[in-house]
């Protein structure tokens, strides 16, 4: 009787154990969605105003668990989250006054715990607000948030920047700078690392291949198990017919234990025309 009793004490055990292991998959193995959107500043003169975009620029987001944006003014930050309640946020506008365009990073609040959150300036002096770094032509910023993901149970650092226009000096400095702040020290880790925004960059400068092999990052554009296209662009201004010679300037690049599955710029309509002069950029990592 002994013997049978400690049989089933056995039995249980290794199906407990087992039930663990499939949960620990489970989570190791969650699906997580990322999206970089340049959602285009509040500009009175532009093919479809803020007022008339700004409901469909808030459902493009809503069902990401992260999302990262760009060029986003007071007004917009404003509205984007009473849109998005189911997400929280963090980040500030670039002028020394805490206003002007910020790189805010939206994230499902449902599914992650909010470690730290801080915005660095792209100049001399990062923690300086409002400066402005060698030949650009005005402040950027890059926002720095810190999760920690409750399905996968993995810290993600999501670094969201908008690079220099005009200014390739300041490109190729903002590359070393976000490099260092993403955390690379040669050892890999089990954080999952996400630099990603507009860089006003193709893929093939220096300012991009210099950022991506001192951070040991990854394009999810190239690491995808699958596109929607099989080629395309992020940059298209508001106009679809400039689909075809769309530039690829918006990135999503990762370091860590993570496969991505799936990318693609999303073509979202409204009268004709796109809802913001860039598309908005997602990977699902798996």
């Amino acid at each position: 009787m002994l013997r049978i009793r400690f049989d089933l004490i056995g039995l249980g055990l290794v199906f407990a154990f087992g039930l663990v292991r499939e949960e620990l998959h489970a989570q190791s193995n969650a699906e997580l969605s990322v999206c970089t959107f340049n959602v285009r500043y509040d500009n009175p003169n532009d093919t479809i105003k803020w007022n008339e975009r700004k409901n469909d620029v808030a459902l493009a987001m809503r069902y990401f668990d992260i999302v990262s944006v760009q060029e986003v003014l007071p007004n917009q930050y404003e509205d984007l989250s009473a849109m998005l309640p189911e997400h929280e946020a963090f980040g500030i506008g670039r002028d020394a006054d805490g206003k002007g365009e910020a790189c805010p990073v939206y994230w499902n609040a449902e599914r992650f715990d909010f470690l730290q959150g801080e915005t660095r300036w792209l100049s001399l002096e990062p923690n300086q607000p409002g400066s402005v770094g060698w030949d650009a032509d005005l402040p950027r910023i890059a926002t720095v948030v810190v999760l920690f993901d409750r399905k996968r149970q993995q810290i993600v650092r999501i670094i969201n920047t908008h690079w220099s226009h005009v200014g390739e000096e300041a490109r190729l400095n903002a590359a070393a700078l976000v490099a260092g702040w993403s955390g690379w020290d040669g050892v890999t880790s089990d954080e999952l690392v996400v630099v990603c925004g507009d860089l006003n960059s193709e893929p093939q400068t220096e300012a991009i291949q210099n950022l991506m092999a001192s951070a040991n990052l990854t394009d999810t554009y190239d690491a995808a198990r699958y596109r929607c296209r099989q080629s395309f662009g992020t940059y298209t201004t508001f106009l679809p017919e400039n689909l075809a010679n769309a530039t690829r300037i918006d990135y999503i690049l990762y370091r860590g234990l993570a496969t991505v599955d799936w990318v693609c710029a999303d073509e979202v309509l409204k009268y004709g025309v796109y809802i913001s002069d860039h598309m908005p950029y997602h990977a699902i990592f798996k």
